[in-house]
């Protein structure tokens, strides 16, 4: 149906290019056939002869979303909220894309105004939670998962997210129970008995998450993080063979999984298996390579064997990696720093704490990005559009300067 519909559209189009409605209607058949950048070439059409038609912008704010141009669809999506504000899924739409742009105020804001327009929009509410997850406000996700389980009592994905935010605040107990009614409705869901597994091994019960990490290997092996937890906490508890089994068995399921192969490693060397331990650590590195403590590891590993050189290698390399990651630590105290005084109005300090980050860590992108608005601000324009340009560089998705 579709296809006859969308090419009756495009020969009315190729007759009469400015039937506006036409070009609307070709690029909303477009995206349900998921003809992403023709729907945007028709929307963006018919936006620009319809400036004042609220869908045209909607849709066109989808598309564009879709294809990765989220400040354009950002755009497009307020343009729609601010033609017709009564309308929920413009709204909506917005607040994803925002939460995906990382601008999570902007994006709460957005789902709040959802939720006040159509308090029984469970979807919107569930977004909001998990926005206020991300925002590491978990009290009010509580509240919003909350909510979306008196809407709906069997929502499995509001039970999931739940459970995980009680997690985050480290109500274990509570984690616990809201693991063990998911589990009640939906009893071979592996994801919910590696996450009760989780809750249990922080309370210690961990021959309790033993149980429910094989509960969760029974229904998806393919879950390497259950095998890995599974193996941590076998090494935890010293039974080493079966530790080294369940490394692998993450491995086999993940097979670029560096962590898995570290902590095999680690077996292996407690086992004074040293060629295998050694030869596992070089496994692990060919996935980390930037991994300081591997390469800390597999050293001690080769001083032990004898390899006084290797040993030496790799501990340089260990010392060069964790001087970067100082560095980097350094460096966003600097443009945090940075920020506060030029919210202050400090504009010159801020310049020197940007400048700071940028020389600790010439990688951070929101740093140099920082430095171009305080430089623009201090009416330094060619220096601003440099940093600014470094930026882009390092994040193409950084927004442009206001």
């Amino acid at each position: 149906m579709l296809p006859e519909a969308i090419s009756e559209l495009e020969t009315a189009i190729r007759l009469k290019p400015d039937l506006a409605e036409t070009q609307y209607y070709l690029g909303a058949a477009r995206w349900f056939s998921n003809d992403v950048s023709g729907a945007i070439a028709a929307l963006t059409t018919a936006a620009q002869l319809m400036p004042n038609h609220a869908n045209a912008h909607y849709y066109l704010g989808l598309a564009l979303k879709k294809s990765g141009s989220l400040e354009r669809a950002i755009g497009e999506l307020g343009m729609a909220v601010k033609l017709a504000p009564e309308l929920i899924e413009p709204r909506h739409a917005m607040g994803l894309a925002l939460q995906e742009d990382k601008n999570l105020d902007a994006a709460i804001e957005a789902f709040r105004a959802v939720t006040k327009l159509k308090p029984d929009f469970v979807q919107a509410h569930n977004d909001l939670g998990l926005a206020l997850v991300q925002k590491r406000d978990p009290e009010a996700a509580i509240a919003e998962f909350n909510t979306v389980l008196r809407l709906d009592p069997t929502n499995l994905v509001a039970h999931h997210n739940l459970g995980m935010t009680l997690i985050q605040k480290g109500d274990y107990a509570a984690a616990v129970r809201q693991y063990q009614k998911l589990i009640t409705l939906a009893p071979e869901n592996a994801e919910a008995h590696y996450n009760l597994a989780l809750a249990l091994k922080q309370e210690d019960k961990l021959d309790d998450a033993i149980v429910e990490l094989r509960r969760a290997i029974t229904f998806q092996p393919s879950l390497h993080e259950a095998h890995y937890a599974l193996g941590a906490i076998l090494l935890q508890q010293s039974r080493l063979e079966e530790a080294a089994e369940a490394f692998r068995a993450a491995i086999a399921a993940k097979k670029d999984y560096a962590e898995a192969y570290y902590a095999l490693g680690t077996v292996l060397q407690q086992k004074r298996d040293v060629d295998g331990a050694i030869t596992t650590f070089r496994e692990a590195l060919k996935y980390a390579p930037d991994a300081a403590e591997i390469h800390n590891t597999l050293g001690n590993s080769l001083r032990q064997k004898g390899d006084a050189e290797g040993a030496r290698a790799e501990f340089q390399d260990a010392a060069r990696l964790n001087k970067i990651k100082v560095n980097q630590q350094a460096a966003i105290f600097a443009s945090n720093t940075g920020l506060a005084y030029l919210k202050e109005g400090k504009v010159d300090a801020a310049i020197e704490r940007f400048q700071a980050a940028v020389r600790l860590d010439p990688t951070n992108a929101q740093a140099y990005y920082n430095l171009a608005k305080a430089l623009q601000q201090k009416g330094q324009a060619e220096a601003s559009r440099a940093a600014y340009q470094k930026a882009k560089e390092l994040d193409p998705r950084l927004k442009l300067l206001q």
